[in-house]
């Protein structure tokens, strides 16, 4: 590099986090902050979570459509014939510290289940949907397998009468979600089904854009969820508000986190900031949240009620500098309210994003670049190499 170019990099903006960077074009997923909505495929997300199915949902996500009534059987079908894996990875499981983080579990049975099927991108569809739909179907039983196996529990197999939320649900806990529940998990499974150009789609889309494998691109993105800036911060919202244990100590713990300049999980959010209506997504969770605390009654009504007062006590401090409640608040309450340990939140998180991931590399994929941005050099040029018995 010469001196010259050198003062020209000098000059160059860096959008440090690639903020207010638009890097694609997408059909997927358009958060409104003006209207305060999200929509999934131009469906309002709000809507989608009253009346539609997960399946109706997933399929919207990867084929671009609702599904008519014969579509959606067929793809439901294909989800339920595909939950039954294979005996060596409950083998694989039950080697694995009963502690090992669960989406950590998720990276790893996806890497063996790809090296067992060498699995290559072929530039196939069709291909590239099969697996899809596997990854989509297996992914919530090996959580579940796991969560069973680490507690010493027997596994639970899946049933074929029960819909991708239920069957979940079943599998780890070992009963049939009552209603609430129910409405609870599919609720979790929507809403954290795409988020647009989030860390985790981003990283998989720079992964598939060099051609690499759908798989590796999950693995990728995975890796980028288990952070808590992003899907792991809904087990330190759970963990937060354990830790403030009653609702009395929540104006204390707040002052003493902003005078300390630390953040407060479950607030604030980049997409969001510009906005007066907040992330859409919260009084969507927060009402179900309510309604399964009240029915649960005891340490979940407490909780979810530490978790309104941090949301008030949070606003009332901060909300005209754009910090208000995020996804990750109410969700977290939510996964503890349905008896979720913190430490599995990030990996359901995995389970239903997964299906927004695969959507918007596949869509890449229609007209896809290398990603490789510039980084500007600020250090130092013409150093002279000096002899190692001459360096101090």
């Amino acid at each position: 590099m010469s001196l010259c170019q050198h003062a020209d990099e000098q000059g160059k903006k860096v959008f440090w986090g690639l903020e207010g960077l638009y890097v694609n074009e997408t059909e997927i997923c358009y958060i409104d902050n003006d209207s305060g909505k999200i929509y999934y495929r131009g469906y309002d997300l709000e809507e989608l979570v009253k009346y539609a199915s997960f399946e109706e949902v997933a399929y919207l996500l990867l084929y671009g459509k609702l599904p008519n009534a014969r579509e959606l059987e067929e793809f439901s079908r294909q989800l339920r014939a595909r939950r039954f894996i294979d005996s060596s990875v409950i083998d694989l499981l039950k080697m694995l510290p009963a502690d090992a983080y669960p989406i950590d579990v998720l990276r790893l049975s996806i890497d063996y289940y790809c090296t067992r099927k060498k699995f290559i991108n072929t530039g196939s569809l069709k291909d590239n949907y099969e697996l899809a739909i596997d990854l989509i179907s297996k992914l919530p039983v090996v959580l579940a397998y796991f969560y069973r196996i680490s507690k010493g529990l027997d596994v639970v197999l899946p049933r074929e009468e029960f819909d991708h939320p239920a069957n979940f649900y079943y599998m780890m806990m070992g009963r049939e979600p009552d209603p609430v529940e129910y409405e609870a998990v599919k609720t979790i499974f929507i809403i954290y089904a795409d988020h647009s150009l989030a860390n985790s789609t981003f990283t998989a889309i720079t992964v598939a854009s060099t051609l690499s494998d759908l798989g590796s691109a999950i693995i990728a993105a995975l890796s980028s969820l288990k952070g808590p800036l992003h899907g792991g911060a809904n087990r330190e919202v759970v963990n937060m508000i354990l830790e403030i244990g009653d609702e009395e100590n929540v104006e204390k713990f707040v002052k003493e986190k902003i005078e300390r300049k630390e953040r407060i999980m479950g607030f604030g959010h980049r997409v969001y900031k510009s906005s007066s209506r907040g992330d859409p997504r919260v009084p969507i969770l927060k009402e179900v949240a309510r309604k399964l605390a009240e029915k649960k009654g005891g340490k979940y009504l407490k909780v979810f009620k530490i978790a309104e007062r941090l949301e008030n006590e949070v606003t009332s401090r901060l909300g005209s500098k754009g910090v208000r409640p995020n996804v990750d608040l109410y969700a977290g309450v939510l996964l503890y309210l349905l008896d979720i340990p913190p430490d599995y939140n990030p990996a359901i998180f995995a389970i239903s994003r997964i299906v927004g991931w695969v959507a918007h590399v596949l869509e890449y994929w229609k007209h896809n670049r290398l990603i490789r941005p510039l980084e500007r050099y600020v250090g130092p040029i013409g150093l002279k190499y000096v002899p190692l018995s001459e360096r101090e």
